[in-house]
């Protein structure tokens, strides 16, 4: 789009429609609360071209490693960086929830609240053995993200691991095309993404009116007060002390991605534009991005865990219960095996809520008034998700410059004190670049 000659960037028309459909939706009510559809009709879009980008992205990102060794070493950084700021994130919403003590102000008089209905009943045994498929085409039909990650995973590595150079040339040539062909369509589709934007937002503005402002206030300020809390402290120490990179330039360069994540509330459907943000302000390779970013949109739900941590003390400070030390330990470790399971289950945010609560022995009744305003809470849980798997991805892409770049020392090897990209010389010329 272009005015007098300057073209509009994407990020400014995606905003402006977000403000245009939110007071759009303030004023007609129902009429745009009809026109929703049109919405949803762009988001099918993307849900549609999901399945084959994530199978490309993911094959493409481990194909284009050098070898066995470079996948390794970036599956290890990425994975302990996802495992590290989900438990601190508990820890974050835990503190601000007892700093600012919502509970003892909230209100819920008058509010209706919403039938939850599912369970997930997650056991170790059970989650490991869902991550494998019985029928590849079945679960690309049902869009199970989980394991076509790990099918996509597999595919990659037996591609690595081929024998027969000529075919591997072969079969890498056809998911690089076909990955820039989905990657052609996803553009098309973003052409017209402020259209969709409007529409979803006047939707929900025109169902819930001038009252998504104030009805869940309180405990809304809390859980965003958290989000920013983690954004700034963990995700911007994490960018200082292992990318050497400003937090607050970081957020100003990464405007396009949470501002698209705030009004889709689909990490999902933020894959391309994650990717996008990741080659374009940060320089980031997409045999890294690629791999990263769809792998944390399974794995990384720090946003989810932050909920889980406000909800909980919420409700103690509503019934005047008191948290031990171990409660507080457990309710960590529960809210953290939840986030990585029941992935790919319907409305599965609110279900897991809902699993957290009861698991630590708490009324579940407030949880179906928090159903009713889910989409306040998705928009910062969406968004958090989405920066976090942004950030993990920015640190990895630099380690992997250093590890690149790094000579070929004799003494170079794993350091024990190495976690993320940071290098430390140690005693003797060794120095240790790589975990």
């Amino acid at each position: 789009m272009t005015i007098h000659g300057r073209k509009i960037s994407l990020t400014t028309q995606i905003f402006t429609a977000m403000v245009l459909g939110s007071l759009a939706g303030l004023v007609g009510g129902k009429t745009m609360v009809q026109l929703g559809f049109i919405g949803d009709i762009w988001l099918n879009c993307i849900k549609m071209i999901v399945i084959p980008m994530v199978v490309c992205t993911i094959v493409t990102g481990i194909i284009s490693q050098d070898n066995l060794t470079s996948l390794k070493r970036v599956s290890r950084r990425i994975i302990t960086y996802y495992v590290i700021t989900t438990v601190l994130a508990c820890v974050v919403g835990l503190v601000v929830a007892s700093i600012l003590q919502p509970g003892h102000y909230a209100n819920f008089a008058g509010l209706a609240a919403k039938k939850v209905t599912g369970s997930i009943d997650i056991t170790f045994a059970g989650f490991l053995k869902d991550l494998f498929s019985t029928n590849m085409i079945a679960t690309f039909a049902k869009g199970n993200i989980v394991q076509t990650l790990v099918i996509s995973i597999l595919l990659g590595i037996a591609i690595l691991k081929m024998k027969n150079e000529e075919h591997k040339k072969t079969i890498k040539q056809v998911f690089e095309a076909t990955n820039s062909m989905i990657f052609s369509l996803i553009n098309m589709i973003m052409q017209v993404s402020p259209i969709g934007i409007f529409f979803l937002m006047g939707s929900s503005f025109g169902k819930y009116g001038a009252g998504i402002f104030t009805s869940m206030a309180v405990l809304v300020g809390t859980y965003y007060a958290a989000c920013l809390a983690h954004v700034l402290i963990v995700y911007g120490g994490f960018l200082l002390v292992f990318a050497h990179m400003n937090p607050l330039k970081f957020l100003k360069d990464s405007a396009e991605l949470w501002i698209y994540t705030l009004s889709t509330c689909s990490s999902i459907a933020s894959i391309p534009v994650n990717i996008k943000v990741a080659k374009e302000k940060f320089g980031i390779p997409e045999k890294i991005s690629g791999f990263t970013i769809p792998l944390g949109s399974q794995m990384n739900t720090d946003g989810s865990v932050l909920l889980y941590a406000c909800v909980i003390l919420f409700i103690c400070q509503m019934v005047g219960q008191h948290m031990s030390l171990p409660q507080l330990i457990n309710v960590i470790f529960i809210s953290t095996i939840m986030s990585m399971g029941g992935g790919g289950i319907p409305g599965s945010g609110i279900v897991k809520l809902m699993v957290v609560v009861q698991a630590v022995g708490l009324p579940i009744e407030v949880v179906g008034v928090i159903a009713a305003f889910y989409r306040l809470f998705d928009m910062g849980t969406t968004t958090n998700n989405c920066l976090g798997d942004l950030v993990g991805t920015v640190i990895v892409g630099k380690a992997e410059e250093k590890a690149e770049k790094a000579p070929d020392l004799p003494g170079k090897g794993i350091c024990p004190y190495y976690i993320m990209g940071a290098d430390f010389i140690l005693e003797g010329e060794s120095r240790c670049f790589a975990m």
